[in-house]
């Protein structure tokens, strides 16, 4: 069953905000089929109310891939698969903080015990494929149809694939999330009960994100500039993973920019918010994500 459940009027708000997020960036190429947009409102017990357009349509994810590799290492942590240790803790830190792909790909390589480097013959490549899918399996075996179509398998890279990493990309094609399997990790993090208590605290810490100026401006790679954060009014509390591409060599996965958040503002109820979105000239923008964060806003506090 979907996480979230439909209510009329927050599906009217979503359709307004779709409409003015699309109106707001036509000049900037954005179309109703390079946007995805997921919405889930929590007034009250029970299931949060929600809307998405484009929810179950898959996009490159860029670096908001690295929530579930976080959530996959404190599952391996507790399972005994992987000990702790200090640079794991580092890693950890910096993958979700500052989207440190070198430390996304260090505890990759822990949770699957493998590592990325030259060709593979058919016999190892299927081992090393298999072991490297982990993360997918284990994801799915929650039953959540939010996952259905998503592929988590890949490192982060900051240009193109090379050696096995080429070869992985070609067995299960490149990484690949929705906006609504993405909303309903969050709401596992943050109002869900299939993961402990203590790897839901220590996701919310990693995932809690500073928007005040001063700290922005000296932590520039605080994925708040260009990103929901810097949308926000000054008492939001915010917890969020962005994700960007540039050119990257390989056209099935550049230019993106994403957020996904659980924002709380006073007066409003919590919400989860998720945006995806496709195009040089969106990947370039630093207002479409904080623009559209602070229309969610406005949009909400009006009917609340």
């Amino acid at each position: 069953m979907r996480f979230f459940r439909d209510d009329r009027a927050i599906a009217e708000v979503g359709s307004r905000l779709v409409s003015t997020i699309l109106a707001n960036n036509a000049a900037l190429g954005l179309t109703a089929s390079s946007l995805g947009l997921t919405v889930a409102v929590y007034d009250g017990p029970g299931a949060p109310q929600g809307f998405s357009h484009n929810g179950d349509l898959p996009f490159y994810p860029c670096s908001v891939i690295k929530t579930f590799w976080m959530a996959a290492a404190l599952h391996c942590l507790e399972a005994g698969g992987i000990e702790p240790h200090a640079e794991l803790d580092r890693a950890m830190h910096d993958m979700i903080k500052w989207s440190s792909n070198t430390a996304t790909n260090y505890i990759i390589d822990l949770v699957t015990e493998t590592t990325g480097d030259t060709l593979l013959d058919t016999r190892e490549l299927q081992d090393w494929v298999d072991r490297r899918s982990f993360a997918n399996r284990w994801i799915r075996s929650f039953d959540w149809p939010e996952m259905a179509p998503i592929n988590v398998a890949q490192k982060n890279m900051d240009d193109d694939r090379y050696g096995r990493e080429r070869q992985l990309v070609d067995a299960l094609g490149h990484n690949s999330l929705t906006t609504n399997a993405t909303a309903r990790l969050f709401h596992e993090i943050f109002a869900g009960d299939t993961f402990s208590r203590d790897s839901r605290l220590a996701m919310q810490d990693l995932l809690a994100r500073r928007h005040d100026a001063a700290w922005v401006a000296a932590n520039p790679n605080a994925q708040v500039t260009g990103y929901f954060g810097a949308g926000l009014p000054a008492a939001a509390k915010l917890w969020s993973k962005a994700g960007w591409t540039g050119w990257t060599g390989d056209a099935r996965a550049s230019y993106r920019r994403h957020d996904a958040a659980r924002i709380e503002v006073p007066g409003l109820a919590p919400m989860i918010l998720v945006m995806f979105t496709e195009g040089r000239r969106m990947s370039e923008s630093t207002d479409v994500l904080p623009n559209a964060a602070t229309t969610a806003i406005e949009m909400f506090l009006s009917v609340n």
